[in-house]
């Protein structure tokens, strides 16, 4: 019926995403707006907090959440679809 996903290039699709998202909410988190945004990070991602080095911690953490549940999201859509 349906046409297969690739798990792995979804995944990357997700990953990049959402890791690009994370590092422009980090961004622009001088912004009454952005704070908001980066306090929720905070929340989700353990040890992110306001320090220089988590843009580059909030993206690789991002990029990896984002990609495994897009692969895995890609892999059960695959199992369901046979």
């Amino acid at each position: 019926m349906g046409g297969s996903v690739d798990p792995r290039a979804l995944g990357l699709s997700a990953g990049v995403l959402w890791a690009v998202t994370v590092a422009l909410l980090e961004l622009t988190a001088t912004t009454e707006y952005g704070e908001r945004w980066r306090l929720l990070l905070e929340d989700i991602y353990p040890g992110y907090s306001r320090t220089p080095g988590d843009l580059v911690w909030g993206t690789t953490t991002g990029f990896v959440d984002a990609f495994v549940f897009g692969y895995v999201f890609g892999w059960l859509y695959n199992r369901f679809t046979e």
